[in-house]
């Protein structure tokens, strides 16, 4: 609770408007506008299907009617759960959503945090550096900073990039430079004579030993046992 008024009080100070000189503005901004006109729709339907299930709003949720444009007011939003839109979707917007963890327990902490379809960048911010980095360990992220935010972004020797539908692949660091490669695997026999060839009993035509060679060639691969391995040569052997 403290938290939250605390950066509500912050939020409500941000100043809002046009910062170009030759709009007749001081520069003297905070916060700008939206670059689109539907972004601003689909930010304040976040915020309704926030409200509307029982979110708390605690400044802003609205066009701003004191400026002409795209300007969305700076937006504190809290009591966000799971069903909710808003932590499922992307805002892209000046808002930002808290959400209490039940008895401030690590474990249902990462459960929550894992609980989204999005995993880009994420931080824990924590008095004990030890706990934070377990923290972050077990999120689903494809980036993570300890007690810091955006520093990975401008280490350009680390990849970038996300998971689940935060994308795939990276840029920057050599899995970066490798993304711009044609990889290539080449296989080259060293032994002479010695090459990969297909089983009578799996050849075309296919007779009936064909299925069971086939159900203990992949038992003699993946079966855990040693028994099963065994059963599995045996098989091979009576169906060759």
């Amino acid at each position: 609770d403290d938290f939250v008024a605390a950066i509500t009080e912050k939020v409500l100070a941000l100043r809002q408007g046009i910062p170009l000189k030759i709009c007749g503005s001081t520069g003297e901004v905070d916060c700008g506008s939206m670059v689109m006109e539907g972004q601003m729709d689909i930010i304040q339907s976040l915020i309704d299907d926030a409200v509307s299930k029982g979110a708390t709003l605690h400044c802003g949720g609205k066009r701003n009617p004191h400026l002409k444009g795209q300007f969305y007011e700076p937006t504190v939003i809290s009591g966000i759960t799971s069903e909710m839109r808003i932590s499922q979707e992307e805002v892209f917007g000046p808002v930002m959503c808290i959400i209490k963890v039940p008895n401030n327990d690590d474990d249902e902490c990462v459960r929550m945090i894992n609980d989204c379809n999005f995993g880009l960048g994420s931080s824990v911010y924590s008095g004990n550096k030890k706990r934070a980095v377990a923290i972050g360990s077990r999120i689903k992220s494809g980036m993570f900073t300890a007690n810091d935010f955006g520093v990975n972004y401008l280490i350009q020797s680390l990849p970038f990039g996300g998971v689940k539908e935060s994308g795939f692949d990276r840029f920057a660091g050599p899995e970066g430079l490798r993304a711009c490669c044609m990889e290539r695997s080449i296989v080259v026999d060293r032994i002479p004579g010695v090459k990969t060839s297909i089983p009578p009993p799996i050849d075309y035509p296919v007779g009936k030993k064909g299925l069971p060679f086939g159900t203990s060639l992949v038992n003699l691969f993946y079966n855990q046992s040693v028994i099963g391995k065994a059963k599995a040569i045996l098989g091979l052997i009576k169906n060759s």
